[in-house]
C-alpha cells in the first residue's frame, strides 16, 4: 500500500477496476476502518495493515485540520 499512486495507474493501464477514497469524503474514516477490519479477518499480512492504519490516521488528522473541506461525497 505504500505507493497508492503507481497503484492506481496500473489498475487504469491494465482496465482493472479501482476504488479511490478522498480525504475530504464525510465517509472515509468509516469506510477505511471496516475495510481493514474485512482485511484482517481475510488475512492480510502485517504490513498491509499497519500501512493502512497509518493511512486512516492520516485521513483522521486531514479532516480534523481541515474539517471546512469535509462534504458529502458527489
Amino acid at each position: 500500500m505504500k505507493d497508492q499512486k503507481k497503484l492506481l495507474i496500473k489498475c487504469l493501464k491494465d482496465e482493472i477496476p479501482a476504488f479511490v477514497i478522498c480525504g475530504t469524503d464525510i465517509c472515509s474514516v468509516r469506510t477505511m476502518e471496516q475495510y481493514y477490519e474485512y482485511a484482517k479477518e481475510a488475512g492480510c499480512n502485517e504490513d498491509f495493515l499497519e500501512d493502512l492504519l497509518l493511512y486512516i490516521e492520516d485521513f483522521k488528522q486531514f479532516q480534523k485540520e481541515e474539517p471546512e473541506k469535509i462534504k458529502l461525497p458527489d
